[in-house]
């Protein structure tokens, strides 16, 4: 089923981090829209052509997936943390220089990734992609869950509230496939624990032989999501993955 597209404006705009820009965004079309979706994703869609007067659309945008920080109860206004200053990108720039009234549309919300709740413990990997899927999660799992929450960092400045009073272990690192692992030992996991990891997809894939061979977790216990892909733009990391599923 498609997503419907809804057109959208600039409400503000902030460096908030050295790698993250929020930015809130607003529509008549998004009354309704509730905190229950803090961590669902968005589909951005940017125009190609600034100059762009008809409605945005999937034919003539640039779209990327962002995760949802927060919802205006009143208005339905989203927010939205989009990384900067680690890669260039049509959705990097954008919101590197996005103003006051700035156009964009969004396809969805979508469904978060991860949607067993019932258990009894949890382990949470993310970075700053999936760092507010991670805080919909805190969220959203029960109360009396034991969970291990692990988000990567390049810089102490980049660490955000998560408006939660669970622990997070917040890593600093500019090297995650040397050092994740290493601060992942010692979890005390068991045949119900489900792992959710919203990572770099290179890491992601080390990460599951990790949890297989160190902790022999099975895949059903496992939900991982491959937000982006070292070294390889968004465009082709699409067509990489979908080439691989139909390979299947």
């Amino acid at each position: 089923m498609r997503k419907q597209i809804r057109q959208a404006n600039v409400l503000s705009t902030q460096q908030i981090t050295p790698h993250l820009q929020r930015i809130v965004i607003g529509s008549e079309e998004f009354k309704g829209f509730n905190s229950s979706l803090i961590g669902n994703y968005v589909k951005v869609l940017l125009a190609k052509e600034p100059e762009l007067t008809s409605e945005i659309e999937m034919k003539n945008a640039w779209m990327r997936s962002y995760t949802i920080q927060d919802v205006n109860e009143e208005t339905g206004a989203l927010t939205l943390d989009f990384v900067i200053n680690m890669h260039q990108g049509p959705a990097t720039d954008w919101a590197q220089t996005a103003k006051i009234g700035d156009r964009l549309a969004i396809a969805g919300p979508g469904p978060k990734k991860l949607d067993d709740f019932t258990q009894a413990h949890y382990v949470l990997i993310g970075d700053l992609t999936s760092v507010n899927a991670i805080k919909g999660y805190l969220k959203q799992l029960p109360a009396s869950a034991h969970i291990d929450t692990l988000i990567h960092i390049p810089s102490a400045q980049d660490k955000i509230d998560l408006d939660t009073q669970r622990p997070v272990n917040w890593l600093v690192t500019t090297t995650p496939n040397e050092s994740v692992a290493k601060a992942l030992t010692g979890l005390a996991l068991t045949s119900d624990s489900i792992v959710f990891m919203a990572i770099e997809a290179g890491l992601m894939g080390e990460l599951k032989q990790f949890f297989a061979k160190q902790y022999q977790v099975s895949r059903t216990q496992i939900v991982a999501s491959g937000y982006w892909k070292q070294g390889v733009d968004s465009e082709n990391y699409k067509l990489q993955r979908t080439q691989s599923a139909n390979a299947k």
